[in-house]
């Protein structure tokens, strides 16, 4: 079973914490009071912008930002301002993007998922699995492909949707 990433959302009124959950991520529409239990628990605690993560002096960044041939120019200087802090790059399940997003040398790459995408991520991920190093994360959706889930390091969801997730994994289990 992967590990998983929870992002805090306005609507959350805890933080949901155990050993499967290895961090979370905020923005400045999360709830400040499960920001705050996030920021105090043992756990990363991850940025979706720069200003925020600098700002809330967190411990890493995700980057969501077109992943082309420009990209290599974009991420250098986040490299600078965040170095030694942990680094997620999102790109779409595509071999073109991955390798991009791979060469910046993050701490993981995020495959951007969704029902529309799903047959070509998982051919992507499986490649990726058999070729790189570096881990991989996958977003969830609701009713994903288990191959996915099997594949990825790392699974990126809110709360709600994680709780209902590990129910069906205990169920199938």
């Amino acid at each position: 079973m992967p590990k998983f990433i929870i992002k805090i959302e306005k609507k959350d009124a805890e933080l949901v914490n155990n050993e499967d959950i290895c961090c979370y991520v905020a923005d400045e529409n999360s709830n400040p009071k499960v920001f705050a239990q996030a920021m105090s628990s043992d756990k990363l605690v991850l940025g979706e912008n720069a200003d925020f993560c600098r700002e809330k002096n967190l411990d890493g960044l995700l980057i969501d930002h077109k992943v082309d041939e420009k990209f290599p120019k974009f991420i250098k200087p986040l490299q600078k301002q965040f170095k030694g802090k942990f680094m997620g790059i999102c790109c779409h399940p595509s071999r073109h993007e991955a390798m991009i997003a791979s060469e910046a040398e993050p701490d993981f790459v995020i495959f951007a998922v969704n029902k529309d995408n799903e047959a070509e991520a998982l051919e992507v991920m499986r490649w990726y699995a058999e070729l790189f190093l570096i881990q991989s994360a996958v977003t969830y959706f609701e009713n994903m492909d288990k191959n996915l889930l099997d594949l990825a390091d790392f699974v990126i969801l809110n709360a709600s949707d994680y709780k209902i997730l590990v129910d069906k994994i205990k169920r199938l289990d």
